[in-house]
């Protein structure tokens, strides 16, 4: 009778596919193994890595054999004669994960969502493992704890809720980036996150800095290198309000801070907020607020005071 293999430890044999900016990051099997389970000699076109998470285990790989203490990782190249050699008197427990990368515009999995704002990470992941497949294994330098992560993985799969299959997906890059952070301590060339900039919400950091100036639709969309009509639009769909409206409600929302917090006239409030003149302060509160920078001060130093 057909048995079917269902270990109580975690285990996945269907390929999980994480989208990331430029490429795909695949992982094609994952488990938490101990000596208990023999592992025969393999090779296959992926990258491996093997990672004791307790006790120590040897490995033969490429006719040589390693052994690996706790928090160890062993990486292995793609077609390299490799397995773990099966000892049931020794006590140890690894973790192993075999994947692919690959760049989106090679790859049969193709998304519009692909920029090219993000080569240089694949191209900085793809150096270091063409480094794998020139060694043919590499034993990290230094360890890595990861069992904290391992066990969310497994509590994933154990418990399926909603969402499941994509946070394992992102548990296995997070493990992966940290793996590989251990082959190399140069800092990444990317300086900036890859995407296109949130221009609206851009353009509001820059009213939170300068909100005491005069600020101009013109100005803003020169310096984010867009149109003045674009950030107006802009503004209107992510906040539901147009741009020198928002401006103001900043200003307002600066001008309360005065208002509880020091004995400043509304005049020179106004003038320090970037508005005209008392009056344009007093008409932006009763238009918000309902009530008059006067009143809004009452109300809440008397709350301050309990």
């Amino acid at each position: 009778m057909y048995k079917k293999y269902q270990p109580n430890h975690l285990y996945q044999n269907n390929i999980t596919v994480v989208s990331c900016p430029d490429f795909y990051f695949a992982v094609h099997y994952a488990e938490q193994m101990n000596q208990t389970i023999p592992e025969f000699l393999h090779r296959h076109d992926l990258y491996e890595i093997y990672y004791v998470t307790d006790g120590s285990m040897q490995c033969w790989c490429a006719g040589e054999t390693r052994k690996l203490e706790k928090g160890d990782l062993l990486f292995l190249g793609k077609n390299l004669d490799h397995h773990m050699i099966y000892n049931p008197s020794n006590h140890g427990e690894y973790f192993v994960l075999i994947f692919a990368i690959e760049p989106r515009a090679q790859s049969g999995l193709k998304s519009a969502c692909a920029t090219s704002d993000a080569s240089m990470e694949y191209s900085e992941l793809e150096g270091m493992l063409k480094r794998i497949d020139e060694e043919k294994f590499i034993l990290s330098p230094k360890k890595l704890f990861a069992e904290t992560l391992i066990a969310s993985l497994y509590e994933e799969q154990r418990n399926r809720q909603v969402g499941w299959n994509s946070v394992m997906g992102t548990l296995y890059y997070q493990f992966f980036i940290g793996a590989m952070r251990l082959l190399t301590e140069e800092p990444s060339n990317i300086h900036t996150p890859s995407g296109y900039m949130n221009v609206a919400l851009t353009a509001t950091k820059y009213i939170h800095a300068n909100y005491s100036d005069e600020i101009t639709l013109e100005e803003i969309a020169s310096l984010l290198n867009v149109t003045p009509r674009h950030i107006n639009r802009l503004f209107q769909d992510m906040f539901g309000t147009p741009f020198a409206r928002t401006v103001n409600i900043i200003r307002m929302h600066y001008a309360k801070q005065y208002l509880v917090a020091t004995d400043k006239s509304i005049e020179l409030i106004a003038d320090q907020v970037g508005l005209p003149s008392s009056k344009a302060l007093t008409k932006l509160f009763k238009d918000q607020e309902g009530i008059t920078p006067v009143e809004y001060r009452i109300q809440n130093r008397k709350i301050a005071l309990k």
